[in-house]
């Protein structure tokens, strides 16, 4: 063992498809000073094993933009290198045999227009002509792909390997890596062939994730499942004919493709979800190649309906039997870009990790080089889970994500395991008034309210809660209506540097006079979004925030992480320990006076203002601000006081009409005033895509992200826009047409109750008309009138009104 440390701009630990892939994607964009290393073989962990599906129907724009980055990725490096990396584009059916899943595949068609993927809506008679072996008797649709199939594991990923060789980066088998430490602004590796110094960290290591991640201070929400296919004897039937297409169906929860002459039949478990190396031990340092004993008894009756659709699988023998441990985490979605450690990034959790691998690094090194990246980065960004992502929850989301993968993914789809898993103050108040709850970010908070233990209904048009919501939202504009808004990133920053801090990381000015609010937009160096947040300025060392609660933990790791050395400023994260109530409506003043001394007339407290008050003996921050567009106020305040607060709102506000309001009246609501969401303010766009040109104030201030944003000519812009039918409502993704061919897609939408009509936000190409756009719903182009002003109060009166 050489003493010489070593360094690298970046160290890559494992060599799977994830790892090999992101090493790969960061040549091509100019870091070739990097090391990738395995401890055995690559591939030798999940990869080898893996099946090599890699789909195009699959149900939103991320994931296939990612699928279709991977594949193009591959591809190309065959070619390059002469390769080859195991191809085989037979194309795919994805079944549909219940009334949900045939508007599933109505909604993937969307995707299909989106990305330019060849698929078409077909019936049971183009099944049976794409597989005459298929039984298609409960066929009632399905969506028919042309360009998918499936890739051998250990091929591509040498084909990246040697493409990546060849661009000079360095591949390193038989070295483990066995630890590290910070070393200034270096991390220090420590492997069996010697210390490598690096700049950078990528951990790639599957299964080893956990392990991997505890050196850097992380908990890496990601376990290891176990997932069988199963290989036929040869089926005589297969020769001389084409190679059958990859039939998928969630009526026996997996596939079905051609292997060879043999049949291949994937499982998932709908009822148990089996795993190994769980927290806290992980997998064993020695494991590679590593397989597991089948377990018939577990996959018996799913094995029996797979049968029963290919009957000509059924009485042939198993010839091998394939159980290996695939990583899945809590909500199914991989983990790729910033760990929240300095410099240290993920590409890990990868469920599909062929479908995956070549997006994810191409994703991860745009991110890494540039800043920046070419798709919304939200639903894979390791940072989303919080607090509330303990050991237990990460393993027992994981099984109920793993078991419920194959059902039909209906707006509205939740989660069951552990809930509730925050159980604040008002939960059992809530659920005694009939609250259906919904979960955000561990927390639930009510989407409407019905009768005690109801049910909610999911599905692409209306359901049967559209009247409940719709009397949420009447009462709130004729009376009052409060929201439970305890799920709130709430931030507390002080110190004599903290004002200039937040100037510098705003867009928008912050507020210059105690007591004044400001909505501010927080941007990347590339002029980017990185968040949306409300400042109340307290007094001139004292600053409050707000925040949507799934950003707590990413908007306060990076407002912290921009605080300059000698710079005086303190955090406080009060998500947990706080928690808010949202009143709004024209009786919310009255409602609200005859539980305070404050003075609540406008001239004492103006809209968009904020102070300290008393409200039936609890002490808050009140915040005269109203997100559904009414006179207003949001009330923050410890969580063990919120009980008493809502009982003195309640016992005050009966005769006045308050009612309870939940997230399905309040997004309607939002959308008849216009007001943007996250939806909207993506990582991927900046203010002027999506017209908050007021929200910047460039004039002889700095900010982050300044020069980029202003050197940007914006690609987009973003319409607001009616849907001519009102029975049905965007729900975000849904492509965006002029003469039928795709412009852009929408953000977000919902029904604006006071108005009768569905509303969207729609993100196109700068310079597309106004006129003659349509959006793709559930397979059908439904015109649209794009407005100029929000359709309910344009003049926006009503929040500061003084009566």
């Amino acid at each position: 063992m050489s003493d010489t440390i070593r360094t690298t701009q970046v160290a890559i630990i494992g060599g799977g498809i994830m790892g090999v892939a992101a090493q790969f994607q960061l040549a091509e964009n100019g870091w070739t000073d990097t090391i990738l290393f395995e401890k055995a073989e690559l591939t030798s962990g999940s990869t080898w094993h893996a099946a090599g599906q890699i789909a195009h129907a699959v149900g939103s724009r991320v994931a296939g933009w990612i699928n279709k980055t991977s594949l193009e990725t591959y591809k190309r490096v065959e070619k390059e290198t002469g390769q080859s990396i195991g191809w085989h584009e037979v194309g795919g059916f994805r079944i549909a045999t219940t009334d949900d899943e045939v508007d599933w595949m109505k909604s993937i068609m969307g995707v299909g227009k989106l990305l330019d993927l060849p698929m078409d809506l077909v019936g049971p008679d183009e099944v049976a002509k794409g597989n005459p072996f298929y039984k298609v008797d409960d066929v009632k649709a399905a969506i028919q792909t042309f360009e998918d199939g499936h890739i051998d594991p250990s091929s591509v990923t040498m084909a990246l390997a040697a493409a990546t060789r060849a661009r000079g980066a360095k591949i390193e088998r038989h070295n483990q890596v066995t630890g590290a430490s910070r070393k200034g602004d270096m991390w220090l590796l420590q492997t069996e062939k010697g210390e490598v110094l690096a700049e950078h960290i990528v951990i790639a290591a599957g299964s080893y994730a956990n392990q991997v991640g505890e050196w850097f201070g992380l908990k890496i929400p990601s376990v290891s499942c176990l997932h069988h296919y199963l290989v036929t004897d040869t089926v005589s039937e297969f020769a001389d004919r084409p190679e059958l297409p990859v039939m998928r169906d969630n009526s026996f929860g997996g596939y079905i493709r051609q292997e060879q002459k043999s049949g291949l039949i994937g499982i998932y478990e709908g009822h148990v979800c089996p795993t190994v190396w769980t927290m806290p031990q992980g997998a064993p340092w020695k494991a590679e190649n590593e397989l597991f004993e089948a377990d018939y008894d577990s996959i018996g009756d799913f094995l029996m309906v797979a049968f029963d659709k290919m009957p000509i699988l059924a009485e042939l023998g198993i010839k091998r039997v394939v159980r290996g441990a695939i990583t899945h985490t809590p909500d199914g979605g991989m983990l790729v870009g910033p760990s929240g450690a300095p410099n240290v990034w993920l590409s890990c959790g990868s469920s599909i990790g062929l479908a995956w691998g070549g997006g994810a690094g191409k994703v991860l090194a745009d991110w890494m080089v540039h800043g920046e990246t070419p798709i919304n980065t939200r639903s894979m960004d390791p940072r989303r889970y919080g607090n509330f992502a303990s050991d237990n929850y990460i393993v027992e989301r994981t099984k109920d994500e793993f078991m419920r993968r194959h059902d039909t993914p209906c707006p509205g789809k939740q989660f069951h395991s552990l809930r509730p898993l925050n159980r604040h103050v008002l939960y059992d108040r809530l659920a005694a008034k009939g609250a259906v709850f919904g979960e955000v970010a561990g927390w639930e908070r009510p989407r409407y309210f019905g009768e005690v233990g109801e049910v909610e209904q999911i599905g692409w048009g209306h359901q049967n809660w559209h009247a409940n919501a719709q009397a949420e939202a009447k009462a709130t504009r004729e009376a009052a209506g409060v929201i439970d808004l305890c799920a709130f990133a709430q931030f507390e920053i002080t110190g004599k540097d903290a004002g200039k801090v937040l100037d510098r990381l705003s867009a928008n000015k912050i507020p210059a006079k105690d007591g004044r609010m400001s909505l501010n937009h927080l941007l990347t160096d590339k002029g980017r979004f990185e968040t949306e947040i409300t400042i109340w300025r307290i007094s001139e060392d004292r600053y409050f925030t707000g925040s949507p609660i799934a950003r707590a933990t990413p908007d306060f790791d990076w407002i912290k992480s921009h605080i300059r050395a000698g710079e005086d400023v303190q955090m406080v994260n009060l998500s947990h320990d706080w928690g808010m109530l949202a009143m709004s409506g024209p009786a919310s003043r009255q409602i609200l006076s005859e539980l305070t001394d404050t003075d609540l007339s406008n001239k004492a407290f103006p809209w968009l203002s904020g102070q300290k008050i008393t409200v039936a003996g609890v002490n808050c921050h009140a915040l005269r601000v109203s997100f559904v567009g009414e006179l207003g106020w949001e009330l923050h305040a410890p969580l063990d006081q919120m009980g008493a607060l809502y009982d003195a709102l309640f016992e005050a506000g009966e005769k006045h009409g308050l009612r309870d309001l939940g997230s399905y009246a309040f997004n309607g609501m939002r959308m008849e005033k216009a007001y943007r969401a996250s939806g909207e303010l993506t990582t991927d766009v900046g203010p002027f895509d999506v017209g908050l040109e007021r929200f910047v104030v460039s004039d002889a201030r700095d900010f982050t992200g300044r020069d980029a944003l202003l050197e940007r000519t914006p690609e987009w812009e973003l319409f607001y826009a009616e849907l001519h039918d009102d029975k049905i409502d965007i729900h975000g993704g849904e492509p965006v047409l002029l003469n039928g061919a795709p412009v852009g897609l929408t953000t977000s939408g919902g029904y604006g109750y006071s108005i009768g009509k569905s509303l969207s936000w729609l993100f196109v190409r700068k310079g597309t008309p106004r006129d003659g756009l349509s959006v793709q719903i559930l397979n059908r182009e439904i015109p649209v009138t794009v407005h100029d002003d929000a359709l309910f109060d344009p003049q926006n009166l009503r929040p500061r009104q003084d009566v």
